[in-house]
């Protein structure tokens, strides 16, 4: 059993929230490789053979982490087919800026767009994250476990 969290951040809190999901999954037996986009492009999706979930913040008013504008550029341009490809979005910004974890919304929409398949609805998070997160990640395993069980 696999996951991938793949992280786009600026200021740490996204990578943290990654690490949070992996010590977790590796309590649970689930083997996670972390992905920093800011080192990454779309195409890496496309490897991708397991469930994945996207951890990104929103920077200034909609724009993606300076870091990762390459990965989100790539992404927003790709034409590849993602149909098989089962993913989530945890989106982090600001409630204070009108377009409220907006890269989050926009990278969800398009890989849903490029046919991967959403495992559970985007959630967005505020300023208060780490109180939103645990809901998330219950709400998240519980939904993973349903996913990666075993075939009888």
């Amino acid at each position: 059993m696999k996951l991938t969290v793949l992280y786009g951040t600026e200021t740490g809190n996204s990578a943290g929230l990654a690490r949070k999901v992996a010590k977790k999954g590796e309590k649970n037996g689930v083997a996670v490789e972390l992905l920093n986009l800011a080192e990454t492009d779309a195409s890496a999706i496309a490897g991708i053979e397991n469930p994945f979930v996207v951890i990104i913040s929103t920077w200034d008013d909609g724009a993606p982490p300076p870091k990762c504008v390459p990965f989100h550029t790539s992404l927003m341009e790709s034409s590849d087919s993602l149909a098989g490809k089962k993913y989530t979005v945890l989106a982090l910004g600001d409630t204070e800026y009108p377009l409220f974890c907006e890269c989050g919304k926009q990278i969800d929409a398009k890989l849903s767009d490029l046919g991967a398949e959403p495992i559970m609805p985007r959630t967005d998070l505020g300023m208060d994250f780490m109180v939103s997160y645990i809901g998330w990640s219950k709400n998240f395993w519980r939904t993973l476990a349903g996913i990666l069980k075993p075939a009888a």
